[in-house]
């Protein structure tokens, strides 16, 4: 068993450096040998955690990750805008008449991930995976990269940052960085009773 979660880790790392274009750089993530490995990493991130979603932080987070191109079909695409969005509408305009709502993530043990929008799920799925206590890696559809995103857990609030991998110039990796930091990273996260 020991073997193979070794196997799975070092597997993943590989994963994401191939998805990447040869060499991801997970910031901080720390080489361990495959027999302490066995009771996996930490998870505290496991459970409720719920943010206010605003039109203007993600267009703010977008330009400020150099994809502000992409902040209208986002605004789309996370709930913001019926769409579609012109794209040359200014910075400012692209949140007249946005929604505001709150998305709560539920993290669940083996990757898998309830979204609410609201009270609505807006997804279901097994999409990401803990390398260890402090990184998570959003796994991307076929033909698309894993995102890697460091994590922080402070007295009840979770925060992401998104680390864009090494040559991630393609249409479809520029994509999922872009969805992981409007997925994760527009703000900080409060725990809250599931």
């Amino acid at each position: 068993m020991t073997r193979s979660i070794g196997a799975i880790l070092a597997l993943t790392v590989l994963a994401v450096s191939c998805a990447s274009g040869g060499s991801a750089q997970l910031t901080g993530v720390t080489q361990t040998a495959a027999s302490s490995v066995s009771s996996g990493p930490a998870e505290p991130i496991l459970g409720a955690w719920r943010m206010e979603y605003r039109c203007e932080k993600l267009v703010q987070t977008f330009t400020q990750a150099g994809l502000g191109d992409l902040a209208a079909q986002a605004l789309v695409d996370v709930g913001f805008q019926k769409g579609p969005v012109d794209p040359a509408v200014d910075n400012a305009g692209l949140c007249v008449g946005a929604k505001r709502f709150e998305r709560t993530h539920v993290f669940r043990p083996n990757g898998y991930l309830t979204n609410y929008q609201n009270t609505t799920v807006a997804d279901d799925c097994r999409c990401y995976m803990l390398i260890d206590d402090h990184t998570l890696v959003v796994l991307g559809d076929p033909g698309e990269p894993d995102i890697p995103l460091q994590y922080r857990i402070d007295r009840g609030t979770l925060t992401f940052e998104a680390v864009l991998p090494d040559q991630c110039s393609s249409e479809r990796c520029r994509g999922g960085y872009a969805s992981a930091i409007a997925q994760y990273a527009l703000g900080p996260w409060h725990r809250v009773a599931p």
